[in-house]
């Protein structure tokens, strides 16, 4: 018996899973995914992380559950014994292995006329960036949420924002960078630290947000805390006119700029803060 045309049932695409495998933190291999898979539909994918690989065992148990999941590995596995026996691993398993920063480290060898070292984890040597980073995580995370206003005239950048509003992560991104970053509270029923009104306003950033965004945001921060999400502190009303009092709060602070967080990912917000700060003009 024939099918009638337009019967036949649409199976889903089935989730295709990528390998990452790192012999550090694997920090460098994430931040090439998370870039990389920005430009498909991230629905299709599921991750699994594996991460301090130092020895062949690990990698051998690592390709049997890839093969067995026909998944693709990507890897950052510097030491030559290790990712030679990743990638005969792989090879004989049939799967697909993609040695994510050793092709490049190869032609800059070529390049250079040079002998890599082959030393995992060089990129974090302890030198002047690596220390800067530390004291701006540590600035960022005594200085969250309004604490120790005192020492604002210290930091490089202050965030300003309602509740939920992207401060903290935004501090704690642009601390990974060496930035010393301080954040402050605003609401209507909260008068703002004087401190804020004396610190060099060229480095003063006011955050806002969408009502959608932003309810969306509190109702998740309401069920993490456990409770309903119809309390006042998500109410799209109340939001709405906290909302708009930002605004005119930021208005009357001319000297301040303006980001908008709506669907705006933190490292694009933070791209944007850098360059309007370094070049006095307004974020994008």
């Amino acid at each position: 018996m024939k099918r009638k045309r337009g019967t036949r049932k649409k199976t889903a695409a089935k989730a295709r899973t990528i390998y990452l495998v790192g012999e550090m933190t694997g920090e460098t291999i994430s931040k090439i995914a998370r870039a990389s898979l920005a430009q498909f539909s991230r629905e299709k994918v599921k991750l699994k992380k594996f991460f301090q690989v130092r020895d062949k065992q690990q990698i051998r148990r690592i390709t049997e559950k890839a093969a067995e999941e026909g998944a693709l590995v990507a890897f950052t596995v510097i030491r030559p014994p290790l990712r030679d026996f990743l990638i005969q691993e792989a090879e004989s398993r049939g799967i697909k292995a993609i040695d994510v920063i050793g092709d490049f480290i190869v032609q800059l060898s070529i390049f250079l006329g040079e002998k890599p070292m082959a030393i995992p984890g060089r990129q974090y040597i302890l030198d002047e960036d690596y220390y800067r980073r530390i004291e701006g995580i540590n600035f960022a995370v005594k200085h969250d949420d309004g604490n120790m206003s005192q020492n604002l005239k210290l930091a490089d950048l202050v965030l300003v924002g309602l509740s939920r509003t992207g401060k903290t992560p935004l501090s704690t991104y642009l601390a990974n960078q060496g930035w010393k970053v301080a954040n402050v509270p605003i609401h209507p029923d909260m008068p703002p630290p004087e401190e804020l009104f004396q610190v060099s306003q060229r480095k003063v950033f006011g955050l806002i947000i969408g009502v959608e965004s932003l309810v969306r945001l509190r109702e998740a921060r309401l069920k993490q805390l456990g409770l309903a999400p119809y309390a006042k502190y998500a109410d799209p009303v109340v939001i709405a006119d906290e909302i708009e009092w930002s605004k005119e709060f930021f208005k009357n602070n001319p000297r301040w700029r303006v980001m908008d967080m709506s669907n705006k990912a933190i490292e694009e917000a933070a791209a944007s803060i850098l360059r309007a700060y370094q070049t006095g003009k307004k974020p994008r």
